[in-house]
């Protein structure tokens, strides 16, 4: 583990809390019920794999080392699952979401961040 690949998540992390915030109001908001809920269901589930899939290349793209992608990813997850669990604690869901979004967040960072490093690692340049 090194210093870049936290970092490296933190950064990718924030910005994906940026869209974590908006999805969440997007969702929660009864004013967007509008929305049709499938497209909204797939952003919210392909914005955060490609967050941690681009945190773990790019860090092992530099490191060379696909475990520093694996620690970008999970550094990532779990910013983005801190501020999505804060942002659905805001619009009265259950406390219990300060818990289990940097879990969910952490452990689905650490697997997508892996598999992005070992891909980078055996196909990358």
């Amino acid at each position: 583990m090194t210093a870049l690949s936290v970092l490296t998540g933190l950064r990718v992390g924030a910005a994906l809390a940026v869209g974590v915030v908006i999805l969440a109001v997007v969702g929660l908001t009864p004013s967007f019920s509008w929305i049709p809920e499938v497209p909204l269901l797939l952003t919210a589930t392909l914005v955060p794999l490609l967050g941690f899939g681009f945190a773990g290349y790019r860090t092992t793209l530099t490191t060379r080392r696909a475990s520093d992608g694996m620690v970008a990813g999970a550094a990532a997850g779990v910013v983005s699952g801190a501020i999505g669990g804060l942002a659905y604690v805001a619009f009265g869901k259950p406390m219990l979401n300060l818990i289990v979004g940097p879990l969910i967040g952490a452990g689905g960072g650490a697997l997508v961040g892996a598999i992005a490093g070992l891909l980078t690692v055996r196909f990358g340049r």
